[in-house]
């Protein structure tokens, strides 16, 4: 039996995105963006130009990445800044892991890799999944492979996915491929 949902793309855009549920499901079409902003609020800059790839919104995902603060006025202000980006960064994945992680999804997504052959089954049978649970599947898989805690990729992970749901399966293999 299938079932047809529609879930709005984003917010107030009046776009839909159709999910056809049943058996061997396409995970991506499962994947809600907004939630990805949840996970990954700096995805949202692919939003805002054409100009902002993945690589540019993971640079700002890892250690040692520029941290925007408003303008303070008191020294306590920027004392309790200071303390929150420390503790931030302590708190990010190593920039050294970006690169691994894209490679990951990419052997994941755009190849028929034997090392992600039941993440792959797990997810086509992954019919009513929400986004969060398939981001948590992938970021486990792939950390898995590299011997990451999945929580400190889960960002990381989010990114490729918001990528991919911005330009499509297709492209974005492309893309990966030619990189």
């Amino acid at each position: 039996m299938i079932s047809v949902t529609a879930y709005p793309v984003l917010p107030g855009l009046g776009q839909l995105l159709v999910v056809l549920k049943g058996n061997n499901v396409n995970w991506i079409e499962e994947v809600k963006p907004i939630e990805l902003l949840i996970e990954a609020p700096m995805t949202q800059l692919m939003d805002t130009d054409d100009k902002f790839t993945i690589d540019d919104v993971a640079s700002l995902m890892v250690k040692g990445a520029p941290q925007f603060f408003a303008m303070l006025k008191s020294k306590e202000n920027e004392r309790l800044a200071e303390e929150h980006r420390k503790r931030i960064q302590e708190n990010l994945p190593s920039k050294e892991w970006w690169p691994k992680v894209k490679y990951e999804f990419h052997v994941f997504l755009c190849t028929d890799d034997k090392k992600y052959e039941n993440l792959r089954k797990k997810l086509a049978d992954s019919g009513g999944t929400t986004s969060a649970t398939i981001l948590s599947t992938i970021s486990a898989a792939i950390g898995s492979s590299l011997g990451f805690e999945a929580g400190a990729i889960t960002g990381l992970v989010a990114v490729c996915i918001y990528g991919l749901i911005k330009i499509g399966k297709e492209a974005y293999c492309d893309i990966a491929h030619s990189n």
